[in-house]
């Protein structure tokens, strides 16, 4: 009886280059999603250490370098600080050459609302090799810390880079075969016919057309154009009337991308219920014309404002409330905020000094003039919140 052979394990399977650079892109592609994730929440940490002594690492990839800060970007970090941060990433090691072979695009750009930085590397003909992108609501110098992560990622690890399309190779030479020596021609002797030299089989190179620069696959940013937009305020005023006054105000106005004009209207009600130990009841209704310069969240005014006083007595100065015309101008500043796609919140403080200042007589229209019970001060002062919609 033969005893049977124990069975040999089969050799494992080693992994190949294909499995080992997926396993590569896959890491990459998870730290790229970290990063995205880590913009808006905390700071970003290095994502390399120095290298040991003990320690040796290829040379990274050398690119060309294109920063580009679109509009609404201005105040985002430079081109040095790009080209520092990505050097602190790869441990001190500049990898921006303005001589490389390959280019790296970097952009940035406001979109809906967002800062919006997009990376693209191509070869010198044009044809994209690699793309990459973030975005960041407020923080753009996180940004910019993103995309040097990102592109160090990328430029550290050579192998990731998809290589460049070889040159054809040239056609091999066939070797010359030898010709057998022919006799001279003679008059007995004719020289044979020539035959006729063989055509070329190889096909003439093809022009190939000139290669284009990737183009973004975001969508361009659609440029500001004018629209109507409409306000509501809660105002406070001091100086308008006796004491404090308060009342709500209405405004339509006109936008443009850099500046805007508005009609205002606003109707304030003195807190102060007595004047002289009189019960009066005072307000005051105003008409605005407001011209704005808005840059992003702040805006400058200049107003020219026309309005009456009313005061009514509960006793007799005189029993019927009076009208008194005034006018000013002033200077207004404020913020602006986005809740919304069409709503922004808005908050103001101006100064207007009157012109034709109101006043209050106790007896208005005597013959004598008289010592005003109030009169308008030289400077009124309001502070205004409200509601902005587009229209």
């Amino acid at each position: 009886m033969t005893t049977p052979k124990p069975r040999t394990p089969p050799p494992r399977r080693r992994p190949s280059r294909g499995d080992a650079r997926g396993l590569q892109r896959a890491r990459r592609a998870a730290l790229a999603s970290l990063i995205a994730t880590a913009i808006p929440a905390v700071r970003i940490a290095p994502a390399y250490a120095e290298p040991s002594a003990g320690q040796s690492s290829a040379a990274p990839t050398r690119v060309r370098l294109e920063f580009i800060r679109a509009a609404g970007a201005e105040h985002c970090p430079d081109e040095q600080f790009l080209r520092a941060e990505t050097a602190r990433q790869m441990g001190g090691v500049d990898p921006y050459d303005a001589n490389a072979p390959l280019t790296m695009t970097a952009s940035i750009e406001h979109r809906d609302g967002e800062l919006v930085g997009s990376m693209f590397l191509r070869d010198g003909n044009g044809r994209g090799l690699w793309a990459d992108g973030f975005s960041s609501r407020k923080d753009c110098r996180r940004l910019v810390a993103a995309m040097a992560l990102s592109i160090a990622v990328l430029l550290d690890d050579a192998a990731e880079l998809p290589a460049a399309p070889a040159a054809p190779a040239a056609p091999a030479k066939t070797a010359e075969q030898p010709v057998p020596p022919q006799e001279p021609c003679s008059p007995d002797q004719p020289c044979p016919p020539q035959a006729a030299p063989a055509k070329s089989t190889t096909p003439a190179p093809l022009e190939t057309p000139p290669a284009r620069a990737p183009q973004s696959s975001a969508p361009p940013v659609p440029a500001e154009r004018f629209r109507w937009v409409a306000g509501v305020d809660a105002v406070v005023g001091l100086g308008s009337t006796p004491g404090f006054s308060v009342g709500p105000a209405l405004s339509i106005s006109g936008r443009w991308p850099a500046w805007s004009v508005a009609l205002e209207v606003r109707a304030l009600s003195a807190l102060a219920g007595k004047i002289e130990a009189v019960d009066v009841s005072v307000s005051t209704i105003t008409t605005d014309v407001v011209f704005c310069l808005d840059r992003r969240i702040l805006f400058a005014c200049g107003l020219a404002e026309l309005g009456v006083l009313r005061a009514a007595p509960s006793v007799p100065f005189d029993a019927a409330s009076r009208w008194n015309l005034g006018a000013g101008m002033g200077v207004r500043a404020g913020i602006a905020s986005p809740l919304a796609r069409n709503v922004s919140a808005r908050a103001h403080a101006e100064v207007v000094h009157p012109v034709v200042g109101a006043a209050i007589l106790r007896h208005p229209g005597a013959p004598t003039p008289e010592r005003p019970v109030w009169s308008a001060p030289a400077l009124a002062v309001a502070l205004g919140i409200g509601l902005r919609m587009n229209l």
